[in-house]
C-alpha cells in the first residue's frame, strides 16, 4: 500500500520578543499519521530553530502543547493533519495555528499561564476541614468528582472562553470545573462556604453557557455542566441573595405562573430598586424603539402543557447530577 503523502501549507501566527505578531508560512509534506506536533517539530527542526512551542508526553495527558487549531483550541499531539485539511483535495491544504486565546502570548505559539493557575489557586483547590464532612463513603459516592478529575489543565476550554474574551476577572470554565470536584467530594468539610464564594462575582453566574468549553475539553471533562451543578447546588443550599441566582428563579417562576417571561418586571426582581434605576437609559432607549415589554402578561396558548411538565417535576425531581463510574486502575 502507497503511503499518501500531500503538501501543505502552516501558517503559523508568531509574536518575537519585539511582542510584534506576524505571520509565518512553512510548507511541509505530511502523510496520514502526521500530527499537528509532529509538524511543528519538523518545522523547528528542518527549517526555523527559532520557533517556539510548549510539548511534553505527546500522549494527550500533560496539556502543554494547548494551541488554537484552525479556529479551535485544541492539542497538537492527538490532533491529526487530515482532521484538519483533506489530504484527497487537489486544492491547496492550509493550516492555521496561533497561540492559546484569553492569555498573555509570551513567544510564538507559548502562552502566560500564570493567570490561569491562580484562578484555581485563589480557592483552595484541596479538601478542607469542616462540619459537612461526610464519614461513610463507598465508591458510589465518588461518581461526581469522577466526572471532573480528569482534568490536565491544558487551558482549552480556557481559551474558547466567550465569558473570559470579555471579562478577564471571570474564573473561567476549569477553575470552577476544579472547584466543582471539592464541593462534589464527600470528604469536603466546607461546602456551602465554597458555593458562597463562586456564587459572587466572576464566578458560577457570569458563564454565558455557550458551551464552546464542552467540546474544546480533550478529556470529556464537560465544565459547562460542572458550572450548571454549582448553580443549582448552591441555590439548594439556599444561597440566592446574587444577580446570577435571582435571575434563574424569576426565569422559573414566570414560566410555571404563565408560560413566558415577564421582562418588565425581571430587572426589577433581580437588580433590585436601585439597580433598576441604574438601566434606565436602557429603559429609554428601548421605548423610543417602540420595545418595552407589557407590565402584566397574559398566559400563553397551551399553557396547560407547561403546567402538566411543572406539576410532573415536582411530583417525580429528575436528578440532574451526571454520574460517571469508577473505570480506572483497580475499578470493580
Amino acid at each position: 500500500m502507497i503511503e499518501l503523502k500531500k503538501q501543505v501549507t502552516f501558517n503559523i501566527h508568531r509574536m518575537g520578543e519585539d511582542k510584534k505578531p506576524y505571520l509565518e508560512t512553512f510548507q511541509l509534506e505530511c502523510t496520514e499519521a502526521t500530527t499537528v506536533l509532529q509538524a511543528l517539530e519538523t518545522i523547528k527542526a528542518d527549517l526555523d530553530g527559532s520557533l517556539t512551542f510548549r510539548r511534553s508526553c505527546r500522549a494527550s495527558i500533560c496539556g502543554s502543547c494547548g494551541m488554537f487549531i484552525n479556529n479551535r483550541s485544541r492539542l497538537a499531539c492527538r490532533t491529526k493533519v487530515k482532521d484538519m485539511v483533506d489530504l484527497n483535495s487537489d486544492e491547496e491544504l492550509i493550516l492555521e495555528i496561533s497561540p492559546q486565546k484569553n492569555q498573555p502570548v509570551i513567544k510564538d505559539l507559548v502562552v502566560d499561564i500564570t493567570p490561569f493557575y491562580e484562578k484555581i489557586e485563589k480557592n483552595n483547590p484541596f479538601i478542607q476541614e469542616g462540619s459537612e464532612k461526610v464519614e461513610q463513603v463507598d465508591k458510589t459516592s465518588y461518581e461526581q468528582v469522577n466526572m471532573v478529575s480528569n482534568c490536565i489543565m491544558c487551558g482549552s476550554c480556557y481559551s474558547d472562553c466567550t465569558a473570559l474574551a470579555e471579562n478577564k476577572n471571570y474564573l473561567g470554565p476549569a477553575a470552577l470545573a476544579k472547584m466543582f470536584r471539592f464541593v462534589a467530594d464527600p470528604r469536603e468539610g466546607q461546602k456551602k462556604k465554597r458555593l458562597k464564594e463562586l456564587s459572587k462575582k466572576n464566578g458560577i453566574w457570569d458563564c454565558t453557557r455557550c458551551g464552546l468549553c464542552i467540546d474544546a475539553c480533550p478529556k470529556g471533562v464537560a465544565p459547562m455542566e460542572a458550572i450548571v451543578k454549582l448553580r443549582t447546588r448552591a441555590i439548594e443550599s439556599g444561597i440566592t441573595n446574587n444577580k446570577g441566582a435571582k435571575h434563574a428563579m424569576v426565569f422559573k417562576n414566570d414560566l410555571a405562573k404563565g408560560g413566558l417571561l415577564n421582562e418588565f418586571w425581571m430587572i426589577l426582581k433581580t437588580f433590585g430598586l436601585f439597580g433598576a434605576i441604574k438601566q434606565l437609559p436602557n429603559a429609554v432607549h428601548l421605548a423610543k424603539k417602540g420595545k418595552i415589554p407589557p407590565i402584566f402578561s397574559e398566559k400563553v396558548e397551551g399553557f396547560e402543557e407547561i403546567d402538566a411538565i411543572f406539576k410532573q417535576l415536582k411530583e417525580n425531581p429528575i436528578n440532574v447530577e451526571t454520574k460517571k463510574e469508577d473505570d480506572g486502575p483497580g475499578a470493580g
